[in-house]
């Protein structure tokens, strides 16, 4: 490695004091062409001292190169010649050997431009396509929210005429006209009015007016209706296929066959009648039904009586498998059913009545009953 010179640095010189003892200096390849260096330039004090001066010692600039470091001989020493025409001519293929030009990656770019520009393009044709897919649906949209709107403001006007009709009526011929199921529920009218006058109630005000839903049918509507001195009570309307709205006699009135009172205290035999009433559970079990494993007990009421009744049904049988499915799917409480009751012969129960058929889950029908219901 090259010899690092020492740093430049002014140094005191006594001229008094005795010369230094002879450096010896070890030769090699690199330093031998060089002369011994030779002594330092002494500078004259710029101020006289007695016997002292401070001088720089710097040596020659033409036999010492100033410099930290020298090359190492690997540089000094060239390989070869060089000649620089050859060098020149040559520059060329160099460059073409280390870094070709990409052709391939300038036609891979060019045909992906080329494929976003045309994606870009059909993308907006069929972004204007939906677009006016969209207009065309929000048009429609609109029209039929209208048209459904103006359909319903109808519907309720023609709800609202049949009930102020139905409670002005004052004949069964004219009551006939507005109730569901005429041919069947003409007769019971006829025989639920043949004693009092025909008077469903003077209205004062319809409360409340909403849809219902029962069995997947969404042609009944609900009314709240306050009738005067027969207070407020419920209406149900079906809307017919001619669009007209027409009541449900029977839950009006909660017709009855014969009067529930009457029918506990009366207890007629070898018959069998349809009865709109309440019913829960019960575990009571006397006389013919003492036996809890032939036969399942309920609890029997109807509207606007006192009597309470215990209709039993065979364990097991279909019937009460089709109460059972009514309660629980009520929630387990009393539910409203139209059965058929019927009092056996000689039958030594003062309140049991054997259920003979479910006829509805609800007090109304929602078909025709079959014919013997």
């Amino acid at each position: 490695m090259a010899r690092k010179d020492k740093p430049l640095q002014l140094r005191t010189v006594d001229d008094s004091a005795p010369e230094p003892a002879p450096a010896v200096r070890l030769e090699n390849r690199e330093t031998e062409w060089k002369s011994r260096e030779p002594k330092p330039v002494r500078l004259g004090p710029t101020v006289e001292e007695a016997g002292v001066s401070k001088r720089l010692a710097l040596p020659d600039r033409d036999e010492v190169e100033l410099r930290t470091h020298q090359p190492g001989i690997d540089v000094l020493i060239e390989p070869e010649a060089a000649v620089p025409e050859e060098l020149e001519e040559n520059w060329g293929e160099a460059v073409i050997r280390r870094n070709p030009i990409p052709w391939g990656w300038f036609a891979l770019i060019g045909l992906a431009i080329t494929g976003s520009v045309l994606w870009s393009l059909s993308r907006v044709e069929q972004a204007d396509e939906h677009a006016d897919w969209i207009r065309t649906k929000t048009v429609t949209a609109l029209v039929d929210d209208e048209q459904e709107e103006l359909e319903a403001t109808r519907l309720i006007e023609r709800i609202d005429a049949r009930i102020r009709e139905f409670a002005n009526a004052t004949s069964v011929e004219a009551l006939s006209r507005m109730v569901r199921q005429p041919e069947r529920v003409t007769p019971l009218m006829r025989s639920h009015y043949k004693d009092k006058p025909v008077f469903p109630g003077q209205l004062r005000s319809i409360r409340t007016l909403q849809p219902v839903t029962l069995d997947n049918r969404g042609n009944f509507w609900m009314a709240s209706v306050s009738l005067g001195d027969l207070g407020t009570k419920s209406m149900i309307l079906e809307i017919g296929e001619d669009g007209e709205p027409r009541v449900d006699w029977e839950t009006f009135v909660c017709h009855q066959p014969m009067e529930w009172d009457a029918f506990a205290t009366a207890r007629p035999t070898g018959t069998s009648l349809a009865f709109r009433v309440r019913l829960e559970r019960d575990h009571f079990h006397s006389h013919e039904f003492a036996d809890s494993n032939k036969w399942t007990c309920f609890r029997l009421t109807a509207l606007d009586s006192v009597e309470t009744l215990f209709g039993y049904v065979a364990a097991g049988g279909p019937e009460e498998a089709e109460i059972l499915r009514v309660i629980e799917s009520n929630g387990g409480g009393g539910v409203s059913l139209i059965l058929r009751l019927g009092i056996p012969d000689g039958l030594r129960s003062r309140q049991g009545v054997v259920i003979e058929k479910v006829l509805s889950p609800r007090w109304i029908y929602l078909d025709p009953p079959a014919s013997g219901a």
